[in-house]
């Protein structure tokens, strides 16, 4: 029930497939100077749920249509250079029946770093490719679990072209994460960020490849950067104190993949 609605008094009525997202799309196209979190955008659409406000713009944002334009928090615009539609009402809802097969949903080869192909597969109603992007817009950390050889990497590299790796070994320390001191030519030493500071810097995926071959002493050292305070200290380099930018992105081994489901 909206806040402030009258004990007793009906809530807001129940939308058809798609209807929701309708109306998302047509209020962020009337206000398109302006951006809104989910939580402004379910009030001033009359008090609809702030959870599925949130699943229509991740699917919003998948097909192009919404941009997330900040993570924290999260607030959404209509992209620019669409066509817009009468702002005095929403648009009548397309239809979005459920693929008749997997292929449905998959678009078409995607080249890795290496030059080979890789072919998305089916995640419930979208490509895995579309899913990892919709989890790194909507800043959820993401695990990919499966034996190996299965494509995990391959989906990764083809789903990001920003990627850092760390390849997880039993030797895999700190300083594979955060950086080193290295010998220059001149003789003199200077200090190398790592893949994990690069990434937070330059607004890029991390990803942490068999990473339950690392320490969790040393994987520690990346959760602070994944949390709230979204900071490490780089210990070895003065205390240095570096913050994660926008768009930073882990996939990593111990936050769980929440399943990406249709989306209302």
């Amino acid at each position: 029930m909206p806040a402030g609605s009258p004990a007793g008094a009906p809530g807001p009525r129940r939308l058809g497939s798609g209807e929701l997202r309708a109306m998302v799309l047509a209020h962020l196209t009337e206000h398109l100077a302006q951006s809104f979190t989910p939580g402004e955008l379910a009030r001033a659409l009359g008090g609809r749920s702030t959870g599925a406000i949130g699943n229509a713009l991740a699917t919003l944002v998948e097909r192009g249509r919404v941009t997330c334009i900040h993570t924290r928090p999260r607030r959404f615009a209509a992209t620019a250079g669409l066509p817009t539609g009468p702002a005095s009402s929403p648009p009548p809802p397309a239809p979005t029946p459920r693929p008749a097969r997997p292929s449905s949903v998959r678009p078409g080869p995607i080249v890795r770093p290496n030059g080979q192909r890789y072919h998305p597969r089916a995640l419930a109603d979208h490509a895995d490719v579309a899913a990892l992007r919709a989890l790194r817009a909507t800043g959820m950390p993401s695990l990919l679990y499966s034996p190996p050889g299965t494509g995990k990497t391959a989906l990764v590299e083809a789903a990001f072209s920003d990627l850092l790796t760390v390849a997880g070994d039993g030797d895999t320390v700190v300083a594979d994460f955060v950086g080193e001191y290295t010998q220059a030519e001149d003789g003199r030493y200077e200090f190398v960020y790592g893949p994990l500071v690069v990434a937070m810097t330059e607004s890029r995926v991390l990803f942490i490849d068999d990473a339950t071959l690392i320490s969790p002493k040393v994987l520690a050292v990346v959760y602070p950067a994944m949390d709230g305070r979204r900071q490490i200290s780089v210990k070895a380099y003065r205390g240095e104190t570096i913050t994660a930018t926008d768009g930073f992105y882990v996939v990593d081994p111990y936050v769980l993949l929440n399943s990406v489901r249709g989306r209302g």
